[in-house]
């Protein structure tokens, strides 16, 4: 017999029954019976678990994928991701385990290979986005530049003679160019990779930031502030990005009702599977004909000079990168809502 199957009783007459089934998987593969033991892993998992694996139990064998699976008993069909170290590497793997009467069946497949194509995916739909964007660049710059330009000629001509000319000629050009500086900061956010290293985070603990920074804008006037929390809305995050994407709604919302009316926010977990978030504002709505421009790069409604039109867009791009989507319903005179939809993490 071999080593894989060096167990007594009744997991050793699980071993031998089943064990012919595991080695036909072309995934590593372990046996388990009801108390948790290993009864025997197959060829493709040898080089993963150690030489004794057999009648050890799982969370002495293989602590990151017992604390995936929660060990729990009686054992229960479920899935989940595991990252480890392998190497110096980071492994990607997912758990498929397979309750039995006897025991369950626990199917490891490597996703690394589809972590690194997602992730490159990702960037690609980014760069394709950012060229995009760049046709609507040159005209949002070219017209402040135009101004500055007109501006700095007229007044090599005026500008000793005419001290008011002067300062008026000053103001436009500092005016076009804090415009020309707010396009290129949000260009520059909205071109990077991968906005660094996602960890758990409750939801609410970004939209709390958010409240705490829209609170300081100079537009919030009286604005209500209604926050329904849920507990259990953990997802897998950039928190500073959570908190940006929060942000812009919030400011957009406080602009829109010009420093007075009501702001709802309401966190639930959905299919028991997805984090929502919805927010609902007072203000004015959004135009029907508007409403599905309003995640375009440099689509704005705001008057001249009050925003660059890419707020929503490097919003959702955000949500997006993070397996999320996002969506907008307004009735015209009674507000807008939006809904944010993200992937539940769940506690290994």
């Amino acid at each position: 017999m071999t080593q894989r199957m060096r167990v007594l009783g009744e997991t050793a007459a699980l071993a031998r029954t089943l064990f012919p089934v595991l080695q036909a998987l072309p995934w590593p593969a372990v046996l388990l019976d009801e108390a948790g033991i290993v009864a025997c892993v197959n060829e493709a998992m040898e080089g993963i678990a150690p030489p004794d694996a057999a009648g050890r139990p799982l969370e002495g064998v293989f602590p990151q994928y017992s604390g995936a699976l929660r060990g729990e008993r009686p054992w229960r069909s479920q899935e989940a991701l595991v990252a480890r170290d392998s190497d110096g590497q980071t492994v990607h793997e997912r758990l498929w385990l397979r309750a039995i009467p006897a025991g369950a069946v626990l199917i490891v497949v490597d996703e690394t290979r589809l972590q690194k194509l997602e992730s490159e995916r990702v960037q690609t739909v980014r760069l394709a986005s950012l060229g995009f964007m760049l046709a609507g660049v040159s005209h949002e710059i070219s017209n402040p530049l135009a101004v500055i330009y007109s501006m700095v000629q007229l007044l090599k001509g005026q500008a000793l003679q005419d001290p008011q000319m002067l300062r008026k000629g000053l103001e436009s050009i500092s005016e076009n160019v804090h415009r020309v500086l707010e396009i290129s900061r949000k260009l520059n956010g909205f071109s990077r990779a991968h906005g660094g290293q996602k960890r758990p985070s409750a939801v609410d603990r970004a939209i709390e930031e958010a409240i705490g920074l829209v609170r300081h804008e100079p537009s919030f006037g009286t604005v209500k502030i209604e926050h329904h929390r849920d507990a259990k809305a953990v997802i897998r995050c950039n928190a500073n990005e959570m908190q940006q994407v929060f942000f812009n709604i919030l400011a957009n919302a406080v602009q829109a009702m010009e420093g007075t009316g009501r702001i709802l926010i309401t966190t639930r977990l959905v299919r028991d599977k997805q984090v929502e978030v919805m927010i609902q504002d007072d203000g004015p709505g959004i135009r029907p004909e508007h409403l599905g421009k309003i995640f375009e790069p440099f689509f704005s409604t705001k008057s001249a000079g009050r925003g660059t039109g890419l707020g929503l867009a490097i919003c959702n791009e955000l949500i997006r990168e993070h397996g999320g989507s996002m969506r907008a319903e307004s009735t015209l005179g009674k507000g807008a809502r939006f809904y944010i939809e993200l992937p539940l993490w769940r506690r290994a």
